[in-house]
């Protein structure tokens, strides 16, 4: 197997810094001069690299949906031998930093790019669904004989809730905020223990 190349290894550190531009200007801020300042690298570079705008663009969110598939994926992994609702909860909101909290947020900024960058839902779509996915089979697959629908809707709940306590990272909330959204979701998982 063959070294990776210089050139694949420029353009994952571009897409490194293009997303560390999204975090503190949004898509549309994140301009040649951000990018190329934060990758150490000259305009003509970050073009060589991504291409034009669009392509630029294109090129983050599949980055974006990639990482967040990887962490879906090793989210799942994880929780493989022990699917359980409680489980899940730890994993989301005690990662300790396993997960690259600007992803969250490029992701969210992707979303609100659609608009202007209308192929970037069915990709951004399918990978929240997965990610759905993985955490509704954890919870049926640790309360077997509770409703299905309502599995369903706690693992949706329990989703929510740390997306959007990620998303309020670059706010620095109260840490009571991370502690309430946790127990919320806990409180959430214990309505199906209360059914069963």
């Amino acid at each position: 197997m063959g070294r990776p190349s210089v050139q694949d290894q420029r353009k994952k550190e571009v897409l490194d810094a293009f997303m560390s531009c999204v975090v503190r200007y949004g898509v549309e801020g994140a301009t040649l001069e951000h990018i190329a300042a934060q990758a150490g690298l000259k305009r003509p570079l970050i073009r060589h690299h991504l291409g034009n705008r669009k392509a630029m663009v294109l090129a983050l969110a599949e980055h974006v949906v990639e990482t967040f598939s990887k962490q879906t994926e090793t989210l799942r992994v994880a929780l493989d031998e022990h699917p359980d609702a409680r489980n899940l909860i730890e994993a989301l909101f005690n990662s300790d930093g396993a997960m690259d909290p600007r992803i969250n947020i490029c992701y969210q900024a992707l979303i609100n790019s659609i608009e202007i960058y209308p192929e970037l839902r069915k990709p951004l779509l399918e990978s929240m669904e997965a990610f759905y996915k993985v955490a509704i089979d954890i919870v049926l697959a640790s309360h077997p004989k509770a409703d299905k629908q309502a599995c369903e809707i706690v693992a949706h709940g329990i989703i929510n809730l740390f997306i959007t306590t990620d998303a309020f990272v670059p706010l620095k909330p109260p840490k009571t905020w991370g502690y309430s959204s946790y127990f919320a979701a806990l409180k959430l998982a214990e309505t199906l223990e209360e059914k069963t």
